[in-house]
C-alpha cells in the first residue's frame, strides 16, 4: 500500500499526520464552533417561530376584538333603537294624556259655563215672573176691582201656571 501511495506521490506518513491533525480540527471545531453555531441557529428559528405564532395569536386577537366589536355596536343599536321606541311610546302616553285632560278640563269648564247659564236662566225666569205677577197683577186689580183677595189670588196663581205650562 505504501507503494500505491508512493507512486500516487503521497507520502503515507504525512498522510496519516494530515489525517490525525484533520480529526483534531474535526473535533475542536465541533465542540466549540459547530455545537454554538447550531445553539444559535436552533435559538433563531425557534425566535423566528415564537413570532409566527406571536403574529397568529394577533391576528386571532384582532379578529376576536373586531367580532367583539361588532357585536358590542350592534347591541349598542339595537339598545338605541329600543330606547327611542320607548321615547316615542312615553311622549305618545303623555300626548293622550295630555289631550286626555284638555278634554276633562273643557267638559268642566263647558258643563261650569252650562251650569252658570242654567243659574242665570233660572234668576231670569224668576225676575220675569215676578215682573209678570206685578203686570198682571196690576192689570187685574184695576179691570176687577170687584174680586175679593182670595178671588184674585187664584187668578195670579192661575196666570202664572198658565205662563209655566207655555214654557
Amino acid at each position: 500500500m505504501s507503494e500505491m501511495f508512493t507512486k500516487l506521490g503521497i507520502d503515507w506518513k504525512l498522510f496519516i499526520a494530515q489525517l490525525i491533525n484533520f480529526m483534531i480540527l474535526f473535533l475542536v471545531l465541533r465542540a466549540f464552533a459547530w455545537k454554538p453555531l447550531l445553539g444559535a441557529l436552533n435559538e433563531r428559528r425557534q425566535k423566528i417561530s415564537d413570532g409566527i405564532d406571536n403574529a397568529k395569536n394577533a391576528d386571532e386577537k384582532l379578529m376576536q376584538i373586531e367580532e367583539e366589536k361588532e357585536k358590542t355596536l350592534t347591541e349598542a343599536r339595537s339598545e338605541s333603537y329600543k330606547i327611542i321606541e320607548e321615547a316615542k311610546q312615553k311622549a305618545n302616553k303623555l300626548k293622550e294624556e295630555k289631550i286626555h285632560a284638555t278634554q276633562v278640563e273643557i267638559e268642566q269648564k263647558f258643563d261650569e259655563a252650562k251650569e252658570q247659564i242654567q243659574g242665570e236662566r233660572n234668576a231670569t225666569y224668576s225676575a220675569l215672573k215676578q215682573d209678570i205677577v206685578k203686570l198682571i197683577s196690576a192689570a187685574t186689580g184695576k179691570l176687577v176691582k170687584d174680586l175679593d183677595d182670595k178671588a184674585h189670588e187664584k187668578l195670579i196663581q192661575d196666570a202664572i201656571n198658565d205662563l209655566e205650562s207655555a214654557k
